[in-house]
């Protein structure tokens, strides 16, 4: 398998940030296949109703941002099946983490996350590449 597993932290970069570092990230995300487990959708579309109703964003950019999304992860994977490799991270992970870690090792690819605490947690079945 090629390609990469995003989480939701880089996933929210990807879709929202208006910089140079976000310009790059989708940059490198469109030209591989992107993997996340369907949570995604739900963690990133959380974010994004925080930021509009705290007026970061706009509504409307948010609903963009959504449909960003829909099209930057190119394949999307229910939870069932990563529900176990997940429960045998949960010493270390949350269990929203150690889904995303759980389809990283799955399908042998690095997972991308803005968390460093997340990449710093023994025992990890999979690479991991911090975004800043």
């Amino acid at each position: 398998m090629n390609g990469l597993v995003l989480d939701a932290s880089v996933a929210a970069i990807a879709v929202v940030e208006a910089t140079p570092q976000g310009d790059a990230l989708r940059a490198r995300l469109v030209a591989n296949p992107v993997h996340a487990p369907h949570l995604v959708d739900a963690e990133v579309g959380s974010v994004l109703r925080r930021h509009a109703a705290a007026g970061l964003i706009e509504p409307a950019q948010a609903a963009g941002a959504l449909r960003m999304l829909s099209t930057l992860v190119t394949d999307r994977y229910p939870h069932g099946p990563l529900s176990g490799p997940a429960w045998s991270l949960r010493h270390n992970l949350s269990f929203y983490d150690a889904l995303y870690v759980a389809l990283a090792a799955r399908l042998a690819v690095p997972l991308l996350t803005a968390d460093a605490r997340l990449a710093r947690a023994p025992g990890l079945p999979c690479a991991v590449e911090v975004i800043s």
